[in-house]
């Protein structure tokens, strides 16, 4: 028998439900699953970006010109470079910690707002 959800890398999905019944959670692709249930509005959460001034400059402006999704959006998810985790969207701060690369900085990402969320 088939599993109803695909199993995620991260295998938590936190979600808070509000006091007029509507659901926040950190929507990743593996986390689409209530996208059927009605309206949806999404909001980004946070960013990762390269700690070099240069780096993040450059990378902002290549994501406006080109996008989230592409060869070019691909490109700039394997630079060589330290990464950090931007929560000001929501929770309003900037995560101390560096990370040698992009993965490990969304990792912590998604459980620093998998938290927030819980305590929010």
């Amino acid at each position: 028998m088939d599993k109803p959800f695909a199993k995620t890398e991260q295998k938590v999905l936190t979600v808070t439900i509000d006091e007029e019944g509507n659901l926040v959670y950190l929507k990743t692709s593996e986390h689409d699953i209530f996208a059927e249930m009605g309206e949806v509005v999404t909001a980004r959460a946070s960013h990762v970006l390269p700690t070099n001034w240069g780096y993040r400059q450059a990378f902002r402006l290549l994501r406006t010109v080109f996008g989230e999704r592409g060869r070019v959006a691909e490109w700039t998810r394997c630079w060589q470079t330290e990464w950090l985790v931007d929560t000001r969207p929501t929770a309003g701060v900037i995560l101390p910690q560096r990370f040698k690369n992009r993965q490990e900085a969304i990792e912590a990402e998604v459980a620093f707002l998998n938290e927030w969320f819980l305590k929010g």
